[in-house]
């Protein structure tokens, strides 16, 4: 029997997505260059994303690796992971190759998501990586070698649209781990929760008078965030 009260609804920020692509589905929801995504279009790719990643065998609490610039694989990411039940691992793009060994072994990522401009600090690491299991590519702009492992855009074909529900069971579930900058030692993961990511975002919405008609010119690196404010 449940006995939650009728008045008490679990915090995660997947019901922002999926709330804008109800009420505003056609609307412009980002510009990337010349490529325009409408909040229809953004929930869409991260529901085949998510559905992907369980197909490929990702577990619930089970963390996926991210490792690229600001573009919009890496914005799908962070609804896509915790919609599937995983946990988002975003990897500071300045890191040195064995640093990021380091975090991915600490955190046992069983995916990574690399930019293909990042593609030779992971490449000198590959045998050192304790648990990736799977590595996608995500080719942002031609020319750079790719990493064994499949394409983002094939791999988000073989997923499904529509398919998971945008609820968890407990709002104090992990969505993401963020590492520190090691300062005094190597890097420490911090875990953040659907709740705390949920609330924080109210918080800078609130303190920006955000509204739903502005225009919002993301600058700072999405890996500084890895769902705290970036929704």
């Amino acid at each position: 029997m449940d006995l939650k009260p009728v008045y008490q609804s679990v915090l995660t920020p997947l019901t922002f997505l999926e709330r804008s692509a109800q009420v505003y589905r056609n609307q412009v929801a980002i510009i990337y260059g010349q490529h325009r995504f409408t909040y229809g279009e953004f929930a869409t790719r991260v529901n085949c994303l998510a559905s992907a990643l369980r197909n490929a065998g990702l577990e619930k609490g089970e963390r996926v690796a991210f490792f690229c610039f600001n573009t919009p694989p890496m914005l799908e990411a962070h609804f896509a992971i915790p919609l599937a039940g995983g946990i988002m691992v975003a990897l500071n793009t300045r890191l040195a190759p064995q640093e990021v060994a380091n975090i991915l072994n600490d955190c046992s990522a069983k995916f990574i998501f690399v930019d293909t401009e990042l593609a030779d600090i992971i490449r000198p690491i590959q045998h050192l990586l304790e648990t990736v299991k799977y590595i996608i590519n995500i080719q942002d702009i031609e020319g750079y070698e790719t990493l064994p492992g499949e394409d983002y855009e094939a791999f988000l074909r073989t997923g499904k649209p529509h398919t998971l529900p945008w609820v968890i069971a407990d709002e104090m579930e992990t969505i993401s781990i963020n590492y520190t900058s090691g300062t005094s030692g190597k890097s420490k993961g911090v875990m953040y929760s659907h709740r705390g990511a949920y609330l924080s975002s109210l918080g800078a919405l609130i303190e920006t008078t955000l509204t739903q008609k502005s225009v919002f010119l993301w600058t700072l690196p999405l890996f500084h965030c890895n769902g705290d404010k970036n929704e």
